[in-house]
């Protein structure tokens, strides 16, 4: 809405996060077994789509017994949520946003897989034409099973997808790097 009159005021500047120290062993290896963190809020489980994507993350474990595993938290502190994340190999978050939040970030930058907002759009505003850390989930369930379900079947793609989360947080995110974007905008005008 300003774009029409204050358009030499707008500029995208990307939320900074601090990297994380990802263990190697989170990155590098991996035991065959996805496993899958949710974490629920029940006052926004509807808003968030977290109730349709726990069925399906349920729907995969019971089909999948074998080659994942679902960790669901609800309403835990912060850090205790942070603890149990960290072991995880995918974050599920976000159905109806089409671009990663400081959730997904925060994972990301600790070596997590994401999957949940990562439409085309957000890429192009930050002039990212190769790197796609972020596993696009598409609005219509049977679709977002079975994009999960192929990750499942295909865990060989897992940690390169798990190296790209941290190099896109190291390529756009950093505090020192946000801070400067801003600076820079200060300074043209």
């Amino acid at each position: 809405s300003y774009r029409p009159h204050f358009s030499d005021k707008l500029k995208f500047v990307p939320m900074p996060v601090k990297p994380g120290q990802p263990a190697e062993r989170f990155i590098e290896k991996f035991d065959n077994k996805v496993r899958f963190f949710i974490g629920i809020q029940k006052s926004r489980n509807e808003f968030k789509g977290t109730d349709i994507l726990l069925k399906i993350l349920l729907r995969l474990e019971a089909e999948f017994p074998d080659r994942c595993v679902v960790k669901k938290v609800e309403n835990v502190p912060f850090n205790e949520y942070c603890r149990i994340m960290r072991d995880s190999d995918i974050l599920i978050d976000q159905l109806y946003s089409p671009t990663p939040n400081m959730n997904s970030l925060l994972a990301m930058s600790q070596g997590l897989i994401v999957a949940g907002g990562g439409e085309e759009a957000p890429y192009a505003l930050i002039g990212e034409s190769k790197l796609r850390p972020v596993i696009n989930l598409l609005c219509k369930e049977e679709e977002i099973y079975e994009t999960l379900k192929d990750v499942v079947l295909h865990t060989e793609r897992i940690p390169r997808l798990k190296r790209d989360a941290v190099d896109y947080i190291n390529r756009y995110h950093t505090p020192e790097m946000v801070a400067e974007k801003y600076l820079d905008f200060w300074k043209s005008h």
